[in-house]
Formats: structure tokens, sequence, C-alpha cells
């Protein structure tokens, strides 16, 4: 019997079915690598924001742990042992009132805090109440009275004060002109002194000292803008080289005030922190960097030992007496902060040690007959927090370490993304950006903007001379890469769009209300974009810019005519200008293929020019240099300026490293980035 043969099938087997559950769990092992991977990155790159670029080995990684896990419990046995201690005080400052406008402030761990600390000690152990009065009673301040004057200065105050109805018009250009987007006392209770002390016959006193420097640097500052108030001539020019009877008025008001300083100094009350303030403004188109300077440090001083840069906590001061001590300290902070940062000064008091409220609107602050400017005013403070950040950012960046570099160009780059999203976010209607010439803050609006523009610049400016290669920042091994503007490149734009709006807005003030002789505001933005154009055109040189210049140069010459300081800026931007016309000039020769046929005697005339200074090309104004003057001849009141040197002018730019004051800003970039530095976008910002 034939045994049936077995069948084997042929072809692909099937295989058996494996479960879902296992099959899960292998997906999920092969991607653990990958997921471990990744996170060990993303890991490293928060250690590495947090604690600098430090070593990923086991064995440092194990010491760090080790000192955080101490610090951590040091810190934990340390916090138990303060917060079981119930005599520790809540506040860790305090702020005295020696009168209605004088306070005595004691920060933080000073010897009177813990002298009242003390008592308060004793008092929890028992101390009989009669002592405790006394001791609460005990006199902790101490003003030093001795050193004042007898009052024989200021009693001659009154032979200073113009006329009544003089008075009333100088205080009217102050507020109109000068004040702008800042605060410097409140208009009512200025009006009652002003009432006051015309009509007292009482003689004055020390204590009179604030208020009577107040008064005449009101006017001293009403007589440079009295100018304001008339409506200026078609085709008239301010004169160069004579002394108005408004600068002579003004510079014996002045002159006089500072006989005042030493008792202003010696009361420390909330008028001092306003008179100081006025010194600035009088002498910030004068000398900028050096007087104005020194009379807002002096401000801020005064604001301090006053308690102004605190949140005031006691209830028996009057609301509206708080928000004009709020008002004036954001002012002279704002003011000594933006001049100390543009001017490369120090600032005096670092944003972290103050928490004074923000100013709000308070009716009896407002003005009589018109709007309040309390957002333009916000607005500044508001700029100058940007400016500061923007400048401490600049500062880590040019001194770290070239693998942080990148850091702090994020910290830029979020800076400047955040300063454009609050500033469209402004109101486009009476404040900020509203700017109509028929509006009420149509000037104080404009010279918002200026500030805002300028602050590109700064932010940029750095960046515009820096020669910059293909070179990159090193990545990590690992990242990834993506799409991202180039920061740079993006401050450079952003500078160059900047310079020319600022041109574009101070044309915009002289087809209006005219140019301000002197203005700081409008003198420095037209400045900082000229000197910014100019940079850009070394670079890339444009039909558009060129006419900037030549339109910018026209402008700057109307503003601050008078001043020996400002014609000082001005001849070095006109010299600037001139080897950039120069260089240009032969650049587009050699492009052309065209050769130089000028004579001996064409030569001689181009150095003549720039011996004598004269306007440059396509520009109609009158430039007055003194140097035909001898200087024993010249204004004793003049500043020493850099018309001199006119003689031994450089022929080419690279030599213009001679000039005094130049040397920094055009070296400034050379070391900014290092070398190489950024051009393309492979860097990530998050």
């Amino acid at each position: 019997m034939t045994e049936p043969s077995t069948k084997i099938r042929k072809g692909r087997q099937r295989r058996p079915r494996v479960p879902d559950s296992l099959r899960k769990r292998a997906a999920q092992a092969a991607r653990e690598p990958l997921e471990q991977h990744a996170n060990e990155f993303q890991m490293k790159r928060i250690i590495t924001h947090l604690l600098g670029d430090i070593s990923f080995e086991t064995s440092s990684l194990q010491k760090i742990a080790d000192t955080l896990d101490q610090g951590q419990g040091q810190g934990q046995s340390d916090s138990d042992s303060v917060d079981s201690n119930e005599s520790t005080p809540t506040n860790d400052y305090s702020i005295d009132p020696l009168s209605t406008s004088t306070m005595h402030y004691s920060g933080e761990l000073s010897h009177w805090n813990f002298s009242r600390m003390l008592g308060r000690r004793l008092q929890s152990l028992g101390e009989k109440r009669e002592q405790s009065k006394n001791l609460d009673q005990t006199e902790g301040f101490f003003r030093a009275t001795a050193l004042q004057s007898s009052g024989s200065c200021v009693a001659l105050a009154k032979t200073y004060l113009p006329p009544k109805h003089i008075a009333e018009f100088l205080t009217t250009a102050f507020l109109k002109f000068s004040q702008t987007n800042y605060f410097y006392f409140h208009e009512a209770t200025f009006r009652e002194k002003l009432d006051f002390y015309y009509a007292t016959e009482h003689p004055l006193s020390i204590n009179d000292a604030g208020w009577i420097c107040t008064l005449l640097m009101t006017f001293a500052i009403g007589t440079q803008f009295a100018h304001m108030q008339t409506k200026p001539i078609p085709g008239s020019s301010a004169s160069t080289t004579e002394t108005s009877p408004d600068d002579q008025i003004g510079l014996e008001l002045y002159r006089f005030s500072c006989r005042l300083i030493p008792d202003l100094i010696t009361v420390a009350s909330v008028e001092t922190v306003q008179a100081f303030l006025l010194l600035g403004v009088y002498t910030l188109p004068i000398d900028t960097a050096g007087l104005a300077y020194v009379y807002y440090g002096l401000a801020i001083k005064m604001a301090i030992q006053n308690g102004m840069h605190r949140k005031l906590f006691e209830g028996n001061v009057a609301p509206d007496m708080v928000e004009v001590r709020n008002r004036l300290w954001w002012s002279a902070y704002s003011l000594e902060s933006r001049i100390s940062i543009l001017h490369g000064r120090p600032v005096s008091v670092s944003p972290i040690e103050i928490d004074t409220p923000m100013p709000v609107d308070l009716p009896a602050l407002r003005p009589t007959d018109q709007l309040t400017n309390l957002p333009n005013f916000t607005a500044t403070i508001v700029l100058t927090n940007y400016l500061a950040k923007a400048a401490e950012a600049m500062r880590s960046l040019r001194r770290c370490q070239r693998a942080r570099k990148k850091r702090y160009l994020r910290q830029l780059a979020t800076t400047r993304d955040q300063l454009g999203s609050w500033w469209e976010g402004l109101p486009t209607e009476t404040h900020c950006r509203y700017l109509a010439p028929a509006g009420a803050y149509f000037r104080c609006n404009v010279h918002l903007e200026i500030y805002y523009r300028t602050t590109l610049i700064y932010m940029g400016r750095p960046f515009i001379i820096s020669q910059a290669t293909s070179g990159s920042f090193n990545l990590d091994s690992g990242s990834t890469v993506h799409e991202v503007p180039d920061i740079v490149n993006t401050l450079r734009q952003d500078s160059l769009h900047a310079a020319l709006r600022v041109i574009e807005l101070c044309q915009l003030l002289q087809d209006s209300v005219g140019l301000a002789r002197v203005s700081y505001t409008e003198f420095n933005g037209c400045r900082v974009a000229l000197l910014a154009l100019i940079a850009h055109s070394i670079n890339e040189p444009t039909t558009r810019i060129s006419g900037v210049l030549t339109q910018g140069m026209g402008l700057i010459r109307q503003i601050c005519p008078g001043l020996e300081s400002a014609r000082s800026e001005v001849a070095v931007i006109e010299a600037l200008e001139r080897a950039r016309q120069r260089l240009y000039s032969h650049t587009v020769a050699e492009q052309s293929g065209v050769t130089d046929h000028t004579t001996g005697y064409d030569q001689f005339k181009e150095w003549a020019k720039l011996w004598r200074g004269d306007p440059l090309d396509n520009s109609d104004v009158p430039v007055s240099t003194n140097l035909d003057m001898p200087s024993e001849q010249r204004s004793p009141n003049s500043v020493p300026s850099f018309d001199g040197f006119f003689s031994s002018f450089p022929d080419e730019l690279v030599e213009f490293a001679a000039i005094p004051g130049l040397d920094y800003d055009l070296s400034l970039a050379q070391d900014w980035l290092g070398d190489p530095q950024p051009e393309g976008s492979d860097w990530i910002i998050n």
C-alpha cells in the first residue's frame, strides 16, 4: 500500500502575529535614543544659558551639583531662621518728613534704620511707655544749617526779578517750548509762588532759595525760547556772531542762580530738585556732557536724599505732593540717564534701586487751559528704560567672550523688537504719534519720535562701519538651523531708516513752527542722524543719502547758531562730509575711467575752502568760524571749539583719527563683534 505523499506549500510563509503591545514597546524603544539625544541637547542649551560655558563631564557636573545642593541647604536654613525671627522689620527703609517739602531717607542697612530696629526691640522686651515715647521723639536727623549763608545773597534776588508782565511772558515761553515731555514743577504752585514773591515786602530767607532759583532759571530758559513766540521771517537766518540781549539776560539770571547752589545743597528739598533740573536744562545745549551732566547728577542726589526714588508708604502726605515727587524723580532719572548713556558717562542710579510708581493722572495737577501731556511724559520714561536695556546689552556684547556674543546679540534683538512693538501701540490722536502741525502737542510729539529714532540709531550705529566678513558664529554640534533675519544687518537698516526719518522730522519742524536756537533734542537728533548717514554713505553711497545729507547740513546750521560748542560739532560734521564727498568723487572717477585734469590752482582753491571752513557745495547757509578774530578778542563766554585746527586738516578719511574726539567713534566697531563677524543668518534666535 502506497503511503500518501505530504505536500509542501511553496511561496512566502505567513509570520506569526505580533501583539500590539509588543509592537508599541519596540517602536518606543527605537525612539528612546533619539529623544534622549534631543533632550540632552536641549538641557545643555539651558545649562549653558544659566551657568555659562561649563564642562559636561560627569565629574565636573557632579561638583557643580554638590555645590548647588550645599548652597540650597544653607539658603533654606537661613530662610527658616529669618522666618522664625519675629523682630525682622517689614520695611527695610524709612522716609521721615522734616517739613512739607523736605524728607529724610534712610536706606537699607543704614545706621539709622538699625537704631530704630533696636528701639522696637526694646519696646517688645517691656520698655516703659514713657521712655519709649521719649525714644521715638529723639531727634535723629541733622542738617548742616550752620553752613548756610547769612541770607544776604537770597535777599538780592528781588533785584534780578524782571517786570511782572515780562516774567509772565518768559514763563509762557518755557512751558510752551522748553518743558515738552518732562515735568519740572506744578504750574499752579509756580504761579502762586510767582505772585507771592512779587507782592511780598518781607526780606527773603535761606528757605526761599529753592523757589527763587526755580523762578529765575525758568525765566532764564524762557529767554532761550523767547524768539519762538514770534513768527519767523521767510528767508531770514539767525546771526551766528552777535550776542542777542536774550542771551545776555539769561546769562545774568544763571550766574546769580549759581550763587545759591551751596544753600540749595544744604537745604536739599523738593524745590532744590526743581532748581537743579532747571539749571541742567539751561546748560544742556551749552555744555551737555559737562555742566548739564553735573546739574542732573546733583538733582538725582537731592532726590535720593528725600527718598524720591522709593515708594512712599506714609499716609500723611497729600496725594498731589506724592505725585509731584514721583514726577520730579522720573524727570531727573530720565534726563540724567539719557545724557549719561548717549555721552558715555556712568548712570548715577541703577534701575533695580528704584520702586517709585510711574506717574498717574491727577485732576489737581492738570493744566488749567489745555490737556495733560502725561502720555508723552510716560512714553519718555519708557523710552529711557529701553535705551538703558540696549546700552547694557551693547556694553556686555563689547566686553564678553566670543562664545557668549550670541547671547547678547539675542538680547539686543529682543530689545529692538519690544521697542518697535511698544512704539506701534502708542496713541495716534493728540499725543505721542500725532504729527499734525495744528495739534496741541505737535512739537512735543515730534521730539518724542526724534528720541525714539535716535535710540534706534544708537543701537545700530556700532555695526554700520564694521568690516563684516562671511564668517559666522560657531553652532553647537547637532543644532538645528532656522531661517531668521540677520540681526546685525537689521540693526544697520534700522539706523539708516531712523536717520533719514530724523532729518525729515527736523524739516517738518522747520516748515511749521521753526527750529529752536537752543534745543538739545533737535540739535542732537540732527547731529546723530548726519553722522549715521555719513557712515552709511561710506559703505553704500546713494543719491538719496547724499541729498538728505545736504538737507541735514542746511538744517543743523540753523540750530544753536550762537553757541561755540555747537559750531564746533557742526565743523566736525562738515569736515567728515567733505572727506566723504572727496572719497566718493574719487571712487566715481576711478570707476568711470576719468582721469584727473585738475590744475594746481584748483587744488589750492579746494584746500583754501577747507582752511576757511566754507559751506559745503549746494548749501547757501552762511557759516561763521571766527578764524579771522584773534583769540584775545573773542567772546569771554565762548566755549573752546574745533575751529582753530582747519589749517592742518586731513585730506583723506583715514587720517581723521588725528581729530580730537573722533578716534573712539571711528574705531568703535573694529573689535565690536570680534573677527570674523556675523554676516549670515546661521545662528538661532528663540
